[in-house]
Formats: structure tokens, C-alpha cells, sequence
């Protein structure tokens, strides 16, 4: 496999999952769990997809260096995808259970996906052109994200104590906060690797 495959691959997985991000977001807060299994499944299809024959490449004793490069950087994807799949996971008990949060809290969930969203775009933008802005809008929007998980944690925790949340809610919004947090953390590590 050559740079400009692997390139392609990789920058389309990348676009493609944000449509799933926002679909994912809406069946959080519309409380589908069909929505969000939906997205479960198309996320997995969407990496078989867009990156097949990964175990093959991995074995592989002739690696060219851009196949060394990409398998280098490949445990960050793996572990983005883990964080989505934790995320879902979360969503999903929140949806069935119907676990109650707060206008603010989904709303601070919205904010969180949205901006893991823009590292997704700016990591794919990033990947493709190795355009320098692109690093350092990366490591902002890393900072962003982590500072607006943080924040909301804290908001979270006053929430909690004062009883406007119940602590069913509470495991389910930090382990949601924590999981996009993660997402946005791998991401940049991929593309430090890239």
C-alpha cells in the first residue's frame, strides 16, 4: 500500500465519521437506543471499510515506510474507536434506562461532540496536507476540548452536590465526558504519528 492510498483511506474514514458523530449525538439526546445501535454498526462498517486487510498489513514483512508509519500510528485509531464504542455504550443506558439529564448537561454534550467533531475534520485536513497551521489548530482544538470536559466536569460535580442530579446520571455524564475527551486525545496522538 502506498502514502496516497493509505492517505485516501484514512482522510475518508475520518470525513465519514462525523456524519455518524452528529447521528450518534441525536440519538442521545431523542433517547434512541435504535439510533444509537444503528451507529454502533455503521461506524464498524465504515472502518471495515475504509481501512480493510489491517491484520494482512500488520504482518507484512516487506513494509514499505509509509505502511510503517501508519501501523505506528494505527493504536490511536484503534483506541478512538474504543472511546466511540464506550461513548454509544453510555448513551445507550442513558436511552433505555431513561436516565434523565438535565437542558444544561445535554447541552454540554452537545458542545463536547461538537468540537471532537472539528478534531476529527482538522485531523483528516492535517493528514491529508501536513499543512503546519493544521498541527497547531489540532493541538487548540485538543486544548478546547479537554478544558470544556474539565469545566463541565466541575459544573457536573456542583450539580451533583446541590441534588440537581441523581448519581445514575452522574457515572453516565462523566464516563460520556471522559470517553469524547479520549476520542479527541487519540486523535491528535494519530496525527502526531501520521
Amino acid at each position: 500500500m502506498e502514502q496516497q492510498e493509505i492517505a485516501k483511506r484514512v482522510h475518508d474514514l475520518l470525513e465519514e465519521a462525523v456524519p455518524i458523530l452528529r447521528k450518534i449525538y441525536r440519538g442521545f439526546v431523542n433517547e434512541r437506543p435504535d439510533l444509537l445501535r444503528e451507529s454502533r454498526v455503521q461506524f464498524r462498517e465504515l472502518v471495515k471499510k475504509r481501512l480493510p486487510g489491517i491484520e494482512k498489513l500488520t504482518q507484512d514483512r516487506d513494509k514499505n515506510e509509509a505502511v510503517k508509519k501508519f501501523i505506528t500510528a494505527l493504536p490511536h485509531l484503534q483506541r478512538v474507536g474504543l472511546a466511540i464504542h464506550n461513548l454509544i455504550d453510555k448513551m445507550e443506558i442513558k436511552a433505555e434506562k431513561k436516565v434523565l439529564f438535565s437542558p444544561k448537561a445535554s447541552d454540554e454534550m452537545k458542545q463536547l461532540m461538537e468540537a471532537v467533531g472539528t478534531v476529527f475534520s482538522n485531523v483528516k485536513d492535517y493528514y491529508s496536507t501536513k499543512n503546519p497551521t493544521l498541527k497547531e489548530q489540532i493541538q487548540a482544538d485538543i486544548g478546547k476540548v479537554r478544558q470544556l470536559a474539565d469545566d463541565f466536569d466541575l459544573i457536573h460535580q456542583n450539580r451533583l452536590i446541590t441534588g440537581l442530579c441523581v448519581p445514575q446520571a452522574s457515572y453516565l455524564y462523566v464516563d460520556m465526558t471522559d470517553s469524547l475527551k479520549r476520542i479527541a486525545i487519540e486523535l491528535a496522538g494519530f496525527s502526531d504519528k501520521a
